[in-house]
């Protein structure tokens, strides 16, 4: 064979290993195992519609340059966590960013911190207590009226800093509807959680959210690690997408940059 169309050859095939070598064969997509309509809907398992969540992410991998076999899953959110680091989990649609999440998670950033332009949605978490409890109040600064633990699920970095701050000792649940059961149980007098997930119940349940907001959440598509470092143009591709995907419904948020 001639040098020529030797060296064209050989350089044909180290970029097709390379492009085979940047794209994940499957994606494992772990979804929490409870409703958040509409962002997503049914219990245990991907139900028909699904949900825009489940929606802007199967349509984010697809359109990122790889064309990888999916695998979602419905999870408790500790599982969750608890599989992403055990491997058996790559991405994590919907999740808030916070220091206490663990190592093994990656979200968007630029220049050493997050990069809330690639945000998927804005919520906010607000305090709930029991619908007849009138004795709990909230005024923005000073939480009065109750016990000084504070159960939540959430686990952000800003709240746990407003609590250490304001001397609120955050008890920590697995889910926010075991939150709500603690909290209707009376084991607790007041619940942090967000309003995404937890306003559509309060209004079926015996619960009334206080206001104003305590945080404003910020909610990104998370993924392992060891999947962005093995894969990190595919990453960068799916995060920006990701981001894109979800303007259709959200025009309000700024623009994916």
């Amino acid at each position: 064979m001639p040098r020529r169309l030797f060296a064209a050859a050989l350089l044909c095939a180290c970029a097709g290993g390379a492009a085979a070598e940047a794209c994940p064969a499957r994606v494992t997509v772990s979804f929490p195992n409870f409703p958040i309509p509409p962002l997503l809907l049914g219990h245990d398992a991907i139900v028909q519609p699904p949900g825009t969540l489940v929606t802007w992410t199967r349509n984010a991998l697809l359109r990122s340059g790889c064309k990888p076999v999916l695998n979602f899953v419905r999870r408790p959110p500790n599982r969750q966590l608890a599989e992403l680091e055990l491997g058996k989990i790559d991405v994590l649609p919907g999740f808030a960013y916070s220091t206490e999440l663990p190592a093994a998670m990656v979200f968007p950033m630029r220049g050493g911190d997050i990069d809330t332009g690639l945000r998927i949605a804005t919520d906010l978490s607000s305090f709930y207590v029991r619908r007849d409890d009138a004795s709990v109040q909230w005024d923005g600064e000073v939480l009065a009226g109750a016990r000084q633990r504070v159960g939540t699920s959430i686990g952000g970095t800003m709240e746990k800093a407003l609590a250490d701050r304001k001397g609120w000792l955050l008890e920590a649940a697995p889910t926010p509807h075991a939150d709500l059961r603690k909290l209707l149980a009376g084991r607790i007098d007041v619940i942090l959680e967000s309003d995404v997930v937890v306003g559509p119940l309060a209004s079926t349940m015996a619960v009334r959210k206080l206001a104003p907001p305590v945080v404003v959440l910020h909610r990104y598509v998370p993924v392992r690690r060891a999947f962005q470092q093995q894969y990190p143009e595919f990453t960068t591709r799916f995060w920006l997408e990701v981001c894109k995907q979800s303007r259709v419904s959200q025009p309000a948020l700024p623009a994916c940059k």
